[in-house]
């Protein structure tokens, strides 16, 4: 996360760009699977940690680290529009982040929770980690 969150400040986002990463991660195998395989688990883990509604939201899920690439990246053009960054800078960026593993088992998956979040109405991008077991929720701010 921290990486990812680095090479994006350096690369891609303006200074007036804040992005945060707030993550929790599983000790037990077995109980990171059952929620995030859930999707009842997983909005309700996701409601629970981070106070987001879970109330007439659903969650689109891409499996393919290269296709979630390209739906992040999307995310970030919502912020405003092309002004600040480009979207191939971005997504050149979550390619990296999201294809970095060394097999399928140990992939990161973006899901995308989709729902009306103020002030914007963006989705909240969330990345499932499945060789840290962890669960992390993005966001953006930016201040121009």
């Amino acid at each position: 996360m921290e990486k990812f969150i680095e090479s994006m400040r350096e690369s891609v986002l303006p200074d007036c760009f804040d992005l945060k990463g707030s993550s929790i991660c599983f000790e037990d195998e077995n109980e990171f699977l059952s929620t995030v395989n859930d999707i009842q688990s997983f909005l309700s883990l996701v409601q629970r940690e981070w106070g987001v509604p879970s109330e007439g939201c659903y969650s689109d899920a891409f499996h393919s680290g290269f296709l979630g690439s390209y739906a992040f990246a999307l995310w970030f053009m919502e912020f405003d529009h092309d002004n600040w960054f480009t979207f191939d800078s971005v997504q050149d960026e979550t390619k990296k982040y999201l294809n970095s593993y060394s097999s399928v088992s140990h992939r990161r998956e973006l899901r995308l929770i989709k729902g009306s979040f103020l002030p914007m109405k963006l989705d909240l991008p969330v990345v499932v980690d499945y060789e840290e077991r962890s669960v992390t929720v993005w966001t953006g701010e930016l201040r121009d």
